[in-house]
């Protein structure tokens, strides 16, 4: 939320600034240019110009907020193969013996817990470094996954695909967790920031008679674009859990449907493997 508060002051004081220029500069004009030359010729040249200005300003915001969307959405998408990878690896265990079986989707349901608290808690602080509980879980799967009996073709090509479930999984945890730090550059906020300011200036020069109607311009098109930058830092940010966010939803659904398919299986409360400052 900080981001975006930040965001918007700097769009205010650009277009506070823009007024003051713009008002400046058409005291100036009014003095020593237009008087000589012709009113409606400028004024024309002015609203060119005004046309030009929104439309690259209009074009950016939107092709960032795109950009900004396409992040969330690959959020969302990597929380989703996650999820499902994760009960690819809990209902392949159907092919091995009971009590090998049993322990491949205890240490799954644990894992699938830790991440839809630790490790989505690592991903809303911003932490590259993933939760430690999970990476300890994950580990613990991954060797019980490699212990796993191949003695037949079946038991070997499910060990297989277990084991490549379990590596997409991470894969998608990885990717999510990177998810969390995107960031625009400084200088396309400085470039957001100046085209305000030069919109605000050119409102004010084209209408130096009509100053609460320039104002009333500019102030709609500043609430407007106030709203994208904010949607825009919210889509690139889908973890913060401010307006758009990137829920744990996927996982908790999936484990709500495989508690409701093993029934029989040990649902009692997971240990902690590892201690981390998001559990």
């Amino acid at each position: 939320m900080g981001l975006v508060v930040i965001n918007w002051i700097g769009l205010v004081v650009s277009a506070a600034l823009g007024i003051g220029a713009g008002i400046a500069l058409s005291i100036y004009l009014g003095r020593h240019e237009l008087p000589r030359g012709d009113t409606d010729s400028a004024s024309g040249f002015l609203t060119d110009a005004l046309a030009y200005v929104s439309g690259v300003l209009g074009i950016m915001l939107g092709l960032l907020l795109f950009f900004s969307v396409q992040v969330y959405e690959d959020a969302s998408s990597s929380a989703r193969d996650e999820a499902l990878n994760l009960v690819d690896v809990y209902e392949t265990a159907d092919s091995f013996p009971p009590e090998m079986a049993a322990e491949v989707r205890r240490d799954t349901l644990c894992l699938m817990r830790s991440v839809a608290t630790d490790s989505w808690a690592a991903a809303e602080s911003g932490d590259l470094t993933g939760d430690e509980n999970t990476a300890a879980w994950a580990q613990q799967l991954r060797r019980t996954v490699l212990q796993l009996p191949a003695d037949t073709h079946i038991r070997s090509e499910s060990q297989t695909m277990t084991l490549e479930a379990f590596q997409e999984a991470q894969a998608a945890r990885q990717s999510r967790i990177l998810s969390s730090v995107w960031a625009l550059p400084t200088i396309v906020w400085l470039v957001i920031d100046l085209g305000v300011f030069v919109f605000s200036a050119l409102v004010m020069v084209s209408l130096p008679g009509r100053r609460r109607t320039a104002l009333v311009l500019i102030g709609s098109c500043l609430l407007f674009t106030m709203g994208v930058v904010g949607a825009l830092s919210m889509f690139a940010t889908p973890f913060t859990q401010i307006g758009i966010s990137v829920t744990p939803t996927d996982i908790n659904g999936a484990l709500l449907r495989l508690e409701d398919t093993y029934p029989d299986q040990d649902w009692s409360p997971c240990p902690r493997l590892a201690d981390s400052e998001f559990g």
